[in-house]
């Protein structure tokens, strides 16, 4: 029963997500990535109409920068400490590089499902009049039925990030209270000591996927001009033509473990063993996926690499997966060395 709630809990967040992204996949995810902006600590965002003079000025790598959250661990923010402030924690997960989850009770019993990314871009934000979290300007969401609530302390725009909380309950009400204070203390930390993950030599994490390839060996799969958007500290989207081509760097299962579920056929890109899976269906689709090096300590077991490939509208004779392997024999000399 427990584990149904938590469930419902999170494909209620999920659903949320979706609403305030807009729902849409033309336009927005088609845009170029523009001159990436730091929000200084010390100051807020306009709370008025959005325009093209609203954006602060750049701050340079600070410690609410992307470049320096990619490495902060999430999990070490939810410790058992901090988490016993809100009731009984259960253990916090690493999912992700940059997210966390724990579902715990508060003190009376109720279910508490705390999430925490770092580096969140899949809400569409806007700073809520002078509302700050430890300096940083603060967006705020709730569902109707007060049974989640987002809350974002916004680290930069164009493109947009943010340190988002969201808490579930399936007993509604006042959830937004200890979002603002986990977040609080989230912020608080990565700026004071910056809580990082153990990694291996040679791990991905470090990489913006957004930057590792030239724009010009992914324009010459899906062709000429692709807008390019990162979503989180670790992925990019790219689009154009009715396609999209992302990049992933993510924590995972090894894929060769899940090989014979996924249905996936092993290829070789050189040395390396990737996993390839391509569907036709009403759109062609075509992704790779392979480990890079291990990891301990979170849900899955490695750093996995991802490129995948999907066309709308099918063409005749298009080999999507040829178009993979070369981005992805392209992809890995950019890698760090084991």
């Amino acid at each position: 029963m427990r584990a149904s709630r938590r469930r419902r809990s999170m494909a209620v967040a999920g659903c949320l997500a979706v609403l305030l992204a807009g729902c849409g996949t033309g336009a927005d995810l088609a845009k170029t990535t523009g001159k990436r902006t730091t929000v200084p600590a010390t100051e807020g965002l306009d709370a008025g109409p959005e325009t093209g003079g609203s954006t602060p000025p750049p701050t340079g790598d600070d410690v609410f920068s992307s470049a320096s959250l990619r490495r902060v661990n999430p999990c070490a923010i939810m410790d058992e400490e901090t988490m016993s402030g809100f009731g009984t924690p259960a253990r916090s997960r690493l999912r992700d590089y940059a997210l966390c989850s724990n579902y715990m009770k508060d003190p009376g019993g109720r279910d508490l499902n705390f999430t925490m990314t770092i580096g969140d871009s899949s809400l569409a934000r806007k700073a809520q009049g002078a509302l700050k979290i430890g300096g940083l300007p603060v967006a705020e969401s709730e569902l109707d039925d007060k049974t989640a609530c987002f809350v974002t302390a916004i680290t930069e725009t164009d493109p947009d990030r943010g340190i988002t909380v969201q808490i579930g309950s399936d007993t509604p009400g006042g959830l937004c209270e200890p979002g603002r204070k986990l977040l609080e203390t989230a912020v608080t930390k990565i700026r004071d000591s910056r809580p990082e993950l153990d990694v291996r030599k040679g791990s991905l994490v470090d990489l913006d996927a957004c930057t590792v390839l030239d724009d010009s060996v992914v324009a010459a799969a899906i062709g000429d001009g692709p807008g390019k958007k990162p979503t989180g500290l670790h992925n990019c989207t790219y689009n154009t033509q009715g396609v999209t081509f992302r990049v992933e760097f993510s924590l995972g299962t090894d894929p060769d473990e899940l090989a014979e579920a996924a249905k996936t056929t092993p290829v070789d890109l050189g040395g390396v063993r990737a996993q390839q899976r391509s569907e036709s269906t009403s759109s062609t689709r075509c992704s790779l996926s392979w480990a890079h090096v291990p990891f301990e300590g979170a849900e899955g077991n490695a750093e996995v690499v991802k490129v995948d490939f999907t066309r709308y509208d099918p063409q005749a004779g298009e080999d999507a997966c040829a178009k993979v392997q070369t981005v992805a024999k392209a992809l890995l000399p950019k890698l760090p060395q084991k």
